[in-house]
């Protein structure tokens, strides 16, 4: 039994052990019951989370939490940054367009390295490059630097979910992995409303510089990786603990390119219609609406708390009526809320009004914490972070583009054609979900013999 390792265990039953059988003398009915009352207390062992399930999967939410987190802070600091440095708009949406081009490429990079080296290893690997990174920015001189760092940091953020994400599939038991997995995305939300909360209150206190250098404690996570998460028993079991070759033959095959195309395409659609959005958003509501610091940080925190309740009630929904089903619903609720948010923008921004649809449009899209939690099951073992990671975090990287186009078109259109258009978005998003394969229910070692057979 290896105590400390992140799947769950699996007890044996051994028959001939201990009393002998007396099933001749009649009393066969007596160890069947035994049998039974064993496999029982052993299924329900099963579905028990673990404390190293558990903190394995704390680590990779924490790593959620800090990755939107950073996205959504910056764009509150880009506003004095800019002012320190004489930017102009095309540089400081250049330097958020960055920052989501550097997530793309430590998507790739460590996605690939989870599958060769180790879920935990990575996981501890991207933590400590994102904090690192992130601390070097309170120190920079001019505008290179500060791009320089932050794409480095960036890179570390987005190696983090494809290992994350891995990790936390292959460990928590099937018929809860549905919950687990997309309650990870709620991460998201409670970092936009960290961020925001940092951004509109502390940050005018202390100067954007200390909020980098606060901002690296994420690194302490590391430390946690490092000696309380253990390693995935998938991985262990494929890898015997050791190094191995990525299996090229396999990702070259439509066994990888299939399903990686489709979630790329997913990721894309959903992305480019929340970065759309979101992207410049507290700076057009101070700049373009007026708002102070404050009352854009309360909108941003609006924001959070509606992507979080919209992870959780994914992940909820996800192990009762199904994976495909509950991605169709909430991408559907984000395109009824933006089509909502999008005739109130412009002419009720700063009134009550506009909060219903921000919370119903923000609500849908956590339609994103299913991304995960489905990626994953769509994936060989051998090759399944290198899959899960690079789809999604290219696929926020083709979001390079949105905050360059919001930053043109919103002085001239105002923001609601771009809202309108991530509706458009939402839409074909719900339609898609039906292409994926379900997996509600299914253990990772089912999902898995499914690609021995194809």
């Amino acid at each position: 039994m290896h105590q400390h390792r992140v799947g769950a265990e699996k007890a044996q039953y051994h028959p001939h052990a201990g009393k002998t059988n007396n099933s001749d003398s009649g009393e066969f009915p007596k160890d069947g019951a035994r049998i039974m009352q064993t496999l029982e207390t052993t299924v329900r062992e099963r579905e028990k989370v673990t404390r190293p399930q558990f903190l394995a999967w704390l680590t990779a939410f924490a790593g959620w939490l800090f990755d939107y987190y950073e996205i959504a802070l910056m764009t509150f600091l880009i506003v004095p940054i800019a002012a320190d440095f004489g930017l102009s708009s095309q540089q400081t949406a250049l330097l958020l367009s960055l920052q989501l081009l550097g997530i793309a490429v430590g998507g790739v990079v460590f996605g690939y390295l989870g599958d060769r080296i180790g879920r935990r290893r990575v996981l501890m690997i991207t933590i400590v490059i994102f904090g690192v990174f992130t601390l070097a920015r309170a120190f920079v001189t001019d505008y290179n630097m500060l791009v320089a760092f932050g794409i480095l940091a960036a890179i570390g953020l987005g190696g983090e979910f494809g290992v994350g994400q891995s990790l936390v599939s292959e460990a928590m038991p099937a018929s809860k992995r549905g919950w687990w997995g997309a309650a990870l995305y709620s991460g998201v939300g409670l970092g936009l409303a960290l961020a925001a909360l940092v951004g509109g209150y502390l940050l005018p206190a202390i100067g954007w510089r200390w909020v980098f250098a606060v901002s690296c404690l994420p690194i302490l996570l590391a430390i946690l990786a490092r000696f309380a998460v253990p390693e995935s028993d998938e991985w262990e079991a494929q890898s015997r603990g050791e190094r191995v070759a990525t299996d090229w033959k396999l990702v070259r095959s439509k066994l990888f390119l299939k399903p990686f195309f489709l979630c790329l395409t997913a990721c894309a659609i959903e992305f480019f219609a929340f970065y759309g959005v979101a992207a410049l958003l507290p700076k057009y509501l101070i700049e373009v609406q007026g708002f102070s610091f404050g009352k854009a940080a309360w909108w941003t925190v609006t924001v959070g708390l509606s992507i979080f309740l919209g992870s959780v009630t994914c992940g909820f929904l996800a192990d009762r009526i199904g994976r495909r089903l509950t991605w169709c619903i909430m991408a559907s609720i984000a395109a009824i809320g933006s089509v909502l948010l999008g005739i109130v923008l412009e002419t009720d921004a700063q009134g009550f009004l506009s909060l219903p649809p921000i919370f119903i449009m923000y609500f849908g899209t956590g339609v994103a914490a299913a991304f995960g939690l489905v990626f994953s099951e769509q994936f060989p073992t051998r090759v399944r972070s290198l899959g899960v990671g690079s789809s999604l975090q290219l696929g926020r990287g083709l979001s390079f583009f949105p905050p360059l186009i919001a930053a043109a078109v919103y002085p001239v259109y105002g923001y609601a054609i771009l809202v309108f258009s991530g509706a458009a978005l939402f839409a074909i998003l719900a339609a898609l979900g039906w292409a994926f394969k379900e997996g509600r229910g299914r253990a990772m070692a089912d999902i898995e013999a499914d690609f021995v057979t194809s």
